[in-house]
């Protein structure tokens, strides 16, 4: 197919029945498990590298563009990706954006409908924005709490993850939808793999990593509340 273009991507939360969940909705939506007749493909992919990623910066919110670098591998990406895909999902952040436009073109992916969700963009880390990477012990620690000056914490992230979650899942269940590719960031992708994969320790999903333009593959078959963020209300 010639690509759905990114300029014509619907803004996801436009139609969502839930534009965002307090942890109280959350926790009552999953008091038990939502379980879909048929496992999903899921494919989850970390955007290409961006210029700030080539500096050795942190770059949370910051709305960077992607290297040439980084432009080869989403279109290398492209050609690890299934055919065809129902729904595509990404950030407002452009390098989500560009990272899927260049892997869906390149790989010839037919996605039938691709959708921008502010849900999945990166953490906010307010002060720590274009700084170098350093060592920061409360992620060390699996604190869930902790947010940099004007920042976002991981359990905020978790909160909006979640959120989409479960509106992803109702699409599963009232759509029949059964093959979804998100191009996403680093933070969101951490707690959404502990989210998938049921993990226990916060510290663990903290830290996990991904390399630019990575695919993660997973077979879907009911989102719960993990253990790792039982406690974190």
């Amino acid at each position: 197919m010639s690509t759905q273009s990114l300029h014509k991507i619907t803004d996801y939360t436009d139609f969502s029945r839930i534009r965002s969940m307090r942890w109280e909705d959350i926790y009552q939506r999953l008091e038990s498990p939502l379980v879909f007749p048929k496992s999903v493909d899921l494919h989850l992919i970390r955007h290409a590298q961006t210029e700030t990623n080539a500096k050795k910066l942190i770059t949370g919110s910051l709305n960077v563009e992607l290297t040439k670098q980084g432009e080869e591998q989403a279109k290398s990406l492209g050609l690890k990706l299934d055919p065809h895909y129902q729904i595509g999902f990404c950030s407002h952040l452009h390098r989500s954006q560009r990272t899927l436009d260049l892997a869906v073109e390149q790989g010839q992916v037919r996605v039938d409908k691709i959708f921008k969700d502010p849900r999945l963009n990166e953490r906010k880390l307010g002060v720590l924005e274009g700084q170098k990477f350093h060592w920061i012990p409360e992620y060390d620690a699996g604190d869930l709490n902790y947010a940099p000056e004007n920042g976002e914490s991981y359990r905020e992230v978790s909160r909006r993850i979640l959120a989409f979650l479960i509106d992803l899942a109702d699409q599963v269940l009232n759509q029949r939808v059964n093959k979804i590719l998100i191009s996403g960031h680093m933070g969101p992708m951490r707690i959404m793999v502990g989210i998938l994969e049921n993990r226990e320790d916060a510290s663990n999903v903290m830290g996990l990593s991904f390399p630019n333009a990575e695919v993660l593959k997973f077979s879907w078959s009911e989102l719960n509340l993990p253990p790792f963020l039982q406690d974190s209300h």
